[in-house]
Formats: structure tokens, C-alpha cells, sequence
């Protein structure tokens, strides 16, 4: 494919010319036409016969009464060899039709000596022009032709004389009618060429401009690849450095991408350090409580607190064995929130705290279950470890947008004020106060696409969990 310009240039003005030299033509061959031509010549036989009947009238008084007579021939000839001088090819006379002809013609310029008078060819159409005119009483125009030569005749009355008319011929030369034909027929080819031309020069613009916003949207779109080859050169350098762009542009991509998976492995590694640092200090306030109260405790009190840390150190091996490998699977929420709540309150419930759960009806989350578990074991051990004696931990699910919305509800005064700018931005191994040390719950959260956040109600302290009801 050219280029635009450069087809623009070659063709257009090309197909301007065709067309307007057929234009042009077809104008030259209807002016030169047969009939066009006898037109233009019956209506100037017409004025100069009415010229001629001017001058002549002229020689006259216009209250003299007609005459039966010529008086003065030579001067009514030497007025109509005047009016009809400047006229190329024309030659005149009088026709008196009682005395028959009267006078003789005068030959214009063009015209040899030979030309004078009237041949007895002419006088059949010059008698019936005056006949006709002098009955009319106004301009007849005659034409006898055959297909090279017409002779035009124009015949007008002397009012000045009875029975005397003015005459006025002319021979025209004619173009063949079937040469006008040939010609004519040459130039509306020629037209058609033309026509032709500015149809493909129109198709070829289509064309044009078709490919280039193919390539554009093409460009646009990053997930093609750019196509290096094209029928526009103009645009082929433009889709080389296209080309090499996006390569660079893959190719940063890729590396972003493995930086990507870095840093995301980092933070999953950072996320099993503060799981593994926050079992650590569950598994030593353990420890330390079975310390004090290991004299007061019964062999089979024993085995229990033993079986407690040796599932929490089980649940850890689990976390860190399949942190990064793990799947989201759909949970039941009233299963797992009832599950919860009961382990809670059978195990480490030493200050007789009620856990409440409710939730609808086959609602279901889709997380990773181990980490799920973990941040809320923690959260609900921090909540217990801070709430008044024999009071009441309620979880309660419901649906928000596309989130399971699990609300902790809980009877302690709440979060302090002056601590409210480290709720979920402190770490501490053993929080001393209500709220503190919950980042590692929130980070946990995060990574499977969910959130924590607080709110005191009236005298109830509240934490909402939201935990993608798909995938996160």
C-alpha cells in the first residue's frame, strides 16, 4: 500500500484533470454539434436581418406611405452592404415578389467576387423565406441542409416598399453527426476513467485509514502482540519502535512480577514469624500458669494442660508447613463460629466467660481455614484475658456487600483512649491492656482479603471481622 500522500498526490489530481478534460470536451463537441451550430447561426441571420431592415428604414421618412416602386435601388444596396459588411460569410439582397428578383448580393468579408449574386440553386429557398416573411410580416429564418453544408437563410420585410423583402444567406460548415458521436462517446469514456480514478482513490483512503486505526487499536491493547509488518510505510518505522517497546515493557513486567512474588514471600514469611511469635507467647502464658498452680494440679489436670499446648504447637506446624501452599475452601460459618465457641469455653476458662455464636443459615466463607483460626483463637484469647469474671462473649454473623461480617462483642470497658493509635499497629508478645498487640490479627486478615476493625457501642466493646464470602 503507497503511502497516503504519496497516492494522493499521483492519483488525485490525475482523476481532476481526466475529468475535467472530458468536461471539456464533451462542452467543445455539444458547441461544435450540428445543431447546436445551426442554432447559434439561425439566430444571427435573425439579428443581422433585422439590422438590415433597420438601415434601410432608415433612408426613409417614417411618414412616407409605402412605395410601388423602387426609386433608388443603389442606395438601399449600398445601406444593406453596410449593415451586413462586418458579418463573416454572409451575402444579401432584395426580393420583389411581383417583379421577381430585384437587385443582386453583396458578398461580405470571406467571400471572393465570384460569390456575387444568386445561384439558381438558392432561389427556391430565398423566394419562400421573403414569401413567408412579407406574410408574417416579421423575420423568417430557412434552413437546407445535408450532413457537411447547411445554408441558412433569413428573410425580413422592407415596410418602406409593397412586396419587397430583404434576404440574407449564409453556408455553414457542419461537423458529421457521426463524428460529434465518436467524439463525444471518447469523452464520456474518458469521464469514466476519471470517475473510476476518484472511486479508487476513495476505496484506497477507506482502505488507509481502516488499517491504521487497526494498528492503533492494536497498540493500544497490551495483551496483542504488535504486529511488524503493515501496508502503510509511513507507519512501519512507528510499529518497530512499538515493538521493541513493548518488549522492554514485557520484560519489566516479568521482573516486576518475580519482585512481586519476593515481596509476597517476605510477607508471608514475616506473617508466620508473628504467628510463630504470638503461639510462642499462648504457649508460655500456658506454661508459666501450669507453673504456678502445678502443686494444686491433679495428674489428670495435667494431662490436659499437656494436650492443650501440644495441639497449639500442632496448629503452628500446620500454619508454617502450608503457609503459602494453603487453599480456600468454603467453611460453614454457624459450624465454625459454634466450634469456637466451644473450644473457648472449655478450654483456659478460668474466669467462667460465656461464649454466645449465631449465625444464619447457610451462609458460607471461602478462606484459608488454619489462618481464619488463628486470628480468631488470638483474638478471642486477648478479648477473654481482659472481659470481667462471668461475663458473656458473643459472635454473631452476618452479611455484608460480599463479605461474612463476624461481630465480638464484649463486656469491657473497651479500648483506652490514649491507646487508640496502636489498635492493630502495635505487636506485643504479652499485652498488658485491652486492644494492644492485635496487629498480627489484622495482617493475618489481610492476606486472605479481609479486614478488622473496632467500635464501642453504648457499654459493649465490639470488633467486626470481615472475611470474603469468595475467594480472596
Amino acid at each position: 500500500m503507497q503511502s497516503l500522500s504519496s497516492h494522493t498526490k499521483h492519483n488525485r489530481w490525475l482523476a481532476i484533470a481526466i475529468i475535467a478534460v472530458a468536461v471539456g470536451g464533451l462542452l467543445v463537441a455539444f458547441w461544435f454539434s450540428a445543431s447546436e451550430t445551426l442554432q447559434r447561426n439561425q439566430n444571427a441571420m435573425s439579428r443581422s436581418c433585422q439590422n438590415v431592415q433597420l438601415a434601410v428604414n432608415s433612408l426613409f421618412p417614417a411618414s412616407e406611405s409605402p412605395q410601388q416602386q423602387v426609386a433608388n435601388p443603389d442606395l438601399m444596396h449600398q445601406a444593406l452592404s453596410d449593415a451586413i459588411g462586418d458579418t463573416k460569410g454572409v451575402k444579401g439582397g432584395f426580393w420583389h415578389t411581383a417583379q421577381g428578383f430585384m437587385g443582386f448580393a453583396f458578398p461580405t468579408s470571406g467571400s471572393s467576387a465570384s460569390e456575387i449574386g444568386i445561384s439558381n440553386d438558392d432561389v427556391p429557398i430565398v423566394r419562400s423565406a421573403v414569401q413567408r416573411s412579407l406574410e408574417q410580416q416579421r423575420e423568417v429564418v430557412s434552413v437546407q441542409s445535408n450532413d457537411r453544408v447547411a445554408a441558412v437563410v433569413a428573410a425580413c420585410p422592407e415596410t418602406n416598399h409593397y412586396n419587397l423583402g430583404i434576404w440574407l444567406k449564409k453556408e455553414v460548415q457542419l461537423v458529421p453527426p457521426d463524428f460529434s458521436i465518436i467524439v463525444s462517446v471518447l469523452f464520456v469514456l474518458l469521464a469514466i476513467i476519471g470517475g473510476i480514478l476518484v472511486v479508487c482513490e476513495s476505496v484506497f483512503n477507506r482502505n488507509w485509514h481502516s488499517e491504521r486505526d487497526r494498528i492503533v487499536a492494536q497498540a493500544e491493547d497490551s495483551s496483542q502482540a504488535v504486529t511488524v509488518t503493515t501496508e502503510i510505510p509511513e507507519i512501519q518505522p512507528l510499529l518497530l519502535l512499538l515493538y521493541q517497546a513493548r518488549q522492554k515493557i514485557q520484560a519489566k513486567e516479568r521482573e516486576l512480577s518475580q519482585q512481586m512474588n519476593k515481596v509476597i514471600m517476605a510477607n508471608q514469611k514475616t506473617l508466620v514469624g508473628r504467628i510463630a511469635r504470638s503461639m510462642t507467647a499462648l504457649a508460655l502464658a500456658d506454661l508459666e500458669d501450669m507453673q504456678r498452680k502445678l502443686s494444686k494440679m491433679s495428674e489428670d489436670d495435667i494431662k490436659h494442660k499437656v494436650s492443650q499446648l501440644t495441639e497449639l504447637f500442632n496448629s503452628f506446624e500446620k500454619v508454617t508447613s502450608e503457609m503459602g501452599n494453603g487453599k480456600a475452601v468454603s467453611m460453614d460459618v454457624e459450624d465454625f463460629l459454634h466450634n469456637l465457641a466451644d473450644y473457648h469455653e472449655g478450654h483456659g476458662n478460668e474466669k467462667d466467660i460465656t461464649l454466645t455464636a449465631i449465625a444464619e443459615k447457610g451462609l458460607k466463607l471461602e478462606a484459608d481455614p488454619l489462618l481464619v483460626r488463628f486470628a480468631m483463637d488470638y483474638l478471642i484469647r486477648h478479648i477473654m484475658s481482659f472481659v470481667p469474671i462471668n461475663s458473656e462473649i458473643m459472635l454473631q454473623a452476618t452479611t455484608e456487600e460480599n463479605f461474612i461480617k463476624i461481630a465480638v462483642s464484649d463486656e469491657s470497658t473497651g479500648i483506652e483512649e490514649k491507646n487508640k493509635h496502636l489498635l492493630f499497629h502495635a505487636d506485643e508478645l504479652s499485652p498488658t491492656q485491652y486492644g494492644i498487640g492485635l496487629k498480627v490479627v489484622r495482617d493475618t486478615l489481610h492476606s486472605q482479603g479481609g479486614d478488622i476493625s473496632y467500635e464501642k457501642v453504648d457499654k459493649t466493646s465490639r470488633f467486626n471481622v470481615l472475611i470474603p464470602m469468595t475467594k480472596a
